[in-house]
């Protein structure tokens, strides 16, 4: 077990007045702006303070350590499910899901429409658990994904941030509750920014072979680990990172102060990961995108190239993220 501001975790917890002096979570509503009427769920642990989005499939929202914001967050916020369309509606965030039946650009098949990284970050999730355990807090949910007559997809959430560290764990299980086969599509769009992400800011993947989406990102292709210096206008870049077939591997995203971020994953799970690159004076972002499937041009392609895995009726799939934040090493 780690360690609290220099006592171990039992002598912290005798130290403070109560719990949640040094660990809660805490439950509000929004009153105002685009996003009013929807709930917030914020974990205090420590040196991590990370904020939940019940409302947005229990997604990851804003992540601070001692303070520092590590987190992209967009200009649309998080306004209400419903919002028109992706681009009006992303906030961005520590993680967004894309699924559960389709990422990429919108597409149409069997399962019906599916909007540009599909319904997942629209649904809201029931919170089942929410609570400061001996050595972590923990917050749990369910999403469901359903159609009449239609898939029927359970997700069951965990978030588990332990006491003592800056770890932060996601767990997901997808169950399928329908009586028919279902072929998921799962994408963790995980976002970060400045003051992590900036001019020389490096990403160490684990990537056998890393290649272009398009024309824009063939420009960049050369630079791909290191974020280069913003300007006023520059056309996102999407990069894919062949993964080896390992287990478990990390990658990185270093500053040139030495703050970072690991982000590991098991490539049984998660075959595949994607890059997302925007240095733009207004939008410094850099997105690493673990994926259940190797394309980013959407369920139409992950179809036409083989890379769709069927869940059997009642089956499910264990799925998740560890993200850890780094300190004082710096890049070299």
């Amino acid at each position: 077990m780690g360690e609290l501001y220099g006592r171990s975790i039992d002598e912290a917890r005798r130290r403070a007045g109560a719990i949640a002096q040094i660990a809660a979570v805490e439950h509000s509503l929004r009153t105002d702006g685009p996003d009013a009427g929807t709930r917030r769920l914020r974990i205090i642990a420590g040196e991590i303070d990370l904020d939940l989005l019940p409302d947005r499939g229990l997604d990851l929202g804003q992540l601070r350590h001692r303070g520092m914001p590590l987190a992209w967050v967009s200009p649309t916020g998080w306004p209400r499910p419903g919002a028109a369309g992706f681009a009006a509606s992303f906030g961005g965030g520590l993680v967004t899901t894309c699924g559960l039946l389709s990422f990429g650009p919108p597409s149409v098949d069997a399962e019906g429409e599916h909007p540009q990284h599909g319904r997942y970050s629209g649904l809201a999730a029931s919170v089942t658990r929410a609570e400061v355990t001996a050595d972590a807090v923990v917050v749990e949910g369910v999403v469901v994904e359903a159609s009449v007559l239609g898939a029927h997809l359970e997700l069951r959430r965990r978030v588990r941030v332990p006491l003592g560290g800056s770890r932060i764990e996601l767990r997901d299980e997808i169950v399928n509750r329908g009586s028919r086969e279902v072929e998921p599509m799962v994408l963790y769009h995980v976002n970060l920014g400045w003051p992590l992400v900036d001019a020389g800011s490096v990403l160490r993947s684990p990537a056998t072979r890393v290649h272009a989406r398009d024309a824009a990102a063939e420009a960049g292709l050369s630079t791909w680990a290191e974020f280069p210096a913003p300007v006023a206008a520059y056309p996102e870049q999407v990069f894919h990172h062949e993964l080896p077939d390992v287990g478990r591997v990390s990658a990185e995203v270093r500053a040139t102060s030495g703050l970072g971020i690991r982000i590991s994953f098991d490539t049984r799970e998660l075959p595949a990961m994607f890059q997302w690159r925007v240095a733009q004076d207004d939008g410094m972002v850099l997105g690493v995108e673990p994926a259940t499937a190797a394309t980013i041009l959407g369920r139409e392609d992950a179809r036409a190239r083989g890379l769709l895995r069927p869940l059997a009726p009642g089956a499910s799939w264990e799925l998740g993220l560890d993200i850890d934040v780094m300190r004082d090493e710096p890049v070299t």
